[in-house]
């Protein structure tokens, strides 16, 4: 027929914005017309929902239609859909319905892959001693790894240096550090550092707000940094339930997103634990 595929992608926030922006202009017709004409929706960041009854609603209608329609949809979600709190019963059967995929931090092999593929974009030529430092020191964040590799090139494009282990030790030792491998512990005890309290306090049961906050800080940052799994973070702290975990990650993410001098104190968190 000639017709082109209709492709739309969003995290699911800009539906929620968008949301509100039709109720309060009356325009819930035109909202729905958008996200239900596509061929393929992508939505990411699908845990967004948690907590909001409305948007809910609006994706479960919108869901039901695409897939009557023949339509695919295709979500993203830093947990599975039974994990999602708050998760109406009726959308959790929905995503579960499909093909669900657990999507593991790639492996040595892939991150060197990656690396090589983007520079072959930027039209470079990486060593593969270079790829293999960057690619072992990068695990779980492919953004990170590829922002190493832009920052490598710009410098070396610059300076008019050449591309190699030395320059890439040079440039990158902020955002990567010299061969630590990154624990649990290693990164509470830079939150405690950071903090000036001790690292039984922050695993203790207290819920003084200094020290729950701390507690937060230290359950995001491990989630963020080394990739673990829920349970493996709340049995780090004492066996604490994965919901918790999941709270303690929202917030935190929350607050540096509304908070920029709060947003600078977790990113120097996170250059003190890199560098070491």
């Amino acid at each position: 027929s000639g017709s082109r595929t209709k492709v739309y992608y969003t995290p699911a926030e800009n539906i929620f914005n968008e949301l509100i922006h039709a109720i309060q202009t009356d325009t819930r017709m035109k909202f729905k017309k958008k996200y239900r004409s596509k061929d393929i929706l992508l939505i990411d960041d699908i845990q967004f929902l948690h907590g909001k009854e409305s948007l809910q609603e609006e994706i479960f209608h919108t869901f039901n239609y695409l897939y009557d329609s023949g339509s695919q949809i295709v979500i993203s979600s830093d947990r599975p859909p039974r994990e999602i709190p708050t998760l109406e019963e009726r959308l959790k059967s929905r995503f579960q319905g499909g093909l669900v995929v657990d999507i593991q931090a790639p492996d040595l092999e892939t991150r060197i892959a990656i690396l090589n593929r983007k520079a072959e974009w930027e039209g470079a030529e990486l060593p593969q001693s270079v790829a293999y430092y960057i690619a072992n020191r990068v695990k779980s964040n492919i953004r990170e790894l590829e922002g190493c590799l832009v920052r490598l090139l710009a410098i070396s494009s610059l300076t008019g240096r050449e591309i190699g282990v030395d320059l890439a030790r040079e440039v990158l030792k902020d955002l990567i550090g010299e061969g630590r491998t990154i624990t649990k512990e290693f990164v509470l005890r830079k939150v405690a550092e950071h903090f000036n309290l001790s690292v039984n306090d922050i695993k203790s049961q207290s819920r003084v707000k200094e020290l729950a906050l701390a507690r937060q800080i230290a359950m995001f940052l491990m989630r963020l940094l080394l990739g673990i799994s829920l349970k493996e973070i709340g049995n780090f702290f004492g066996g604490k339930d994965h919901s918790t975990v999941i709270h303690a990650c929202e917030k935190v993410d929350r607050m540096r997103r509304d908070n920029i001098e709060f947003d600078q104190r977790i990113q120097s968190i996170i250059l003190g634990i890199k560098s070491g």
